[in-house]
């Protein structure tokens, strides 16, 4: 019962992030660079890769191997960070609405989830990966889940770059000031 639940939650528990993006995949790559293209399908690939082996992984098992209390950790887990990314998604534009990515970004945004780290959309799928990885825990999920951590971190060195370009001397204040890209006290 509880594998069924963590199975179901993890699959359709990232349809929100894909359907409610910030801004629209196809219009956000019209614009990017080759670089940033390759970066964005890298990211989604290892995302869906990792879910796809986590719920593999999960299915396969039998409910007996897999402990209750390591099933709870991480749907609670996979919840924060549903959350944390909602939240950040709302901070930056509100829901049922998309940023133009052929238009610079009206504001900088420094609030709410931004204040933690500056790629908080980017930390709430770390969260979310971070589930799947942990209630299948297998070397090949972890593997995945790194992958997956990497893809991101490579798309907010991406974002950054564009950041400093239109904000400028805002956006290293802010830098300073939010010194976390994607993991608090880490990096």
């Amino acid at each position: 019962m509880l594998r069924t639940a963590a199975l179901l939650t993890f699959a359709l528990g990232w349809l929100p992030v894909f359907v409610l993006r910030s801004e629209r995949f196809g219009t956000r790559r019209a614009v990017a660079t080759a670089d940033e293209r390759r970066a964005m399908w890298n990211a989604a690939a290892a995302v869906t890769v990792h879910v796809t082996l986590a719920e593999v992984t999960l299915r396969q098992s039998n409910a007996g191997d897999l402990p209750a209390l390591r099933l709870v950790i991480a749907l609670a887990i996979f919840a924060v960070g549903l959350v944390f990314w909602a939240l950040a998604r709302h901070t930056l534009v509100a829901f049922g609405r998309f940023l133009d990515p052929t238009q610079a970004p009206p504001a900088l945004v420094t609030s709410g989830p931004f204040a933690v780290v500056r790629h908080p959309l980017a930390l709430g799928m770390v969260i979310l990966a971070l589930g799947p990885a942990v209630a299948a825990a297998t070397t090949l999920t972890w593997a995945s889940f790194a992958t997956v951590v990497v893809a991101l971190a490579r798309r907010c060195r991406q974002e950054e770059d564009a950041l400093y370009q239109t904000f400028g001397d805002a956006y290293a204040r802010y830098a300073t000031t939010t010194p976390a890209r994607l993991i608090p006290f880490l990096w």
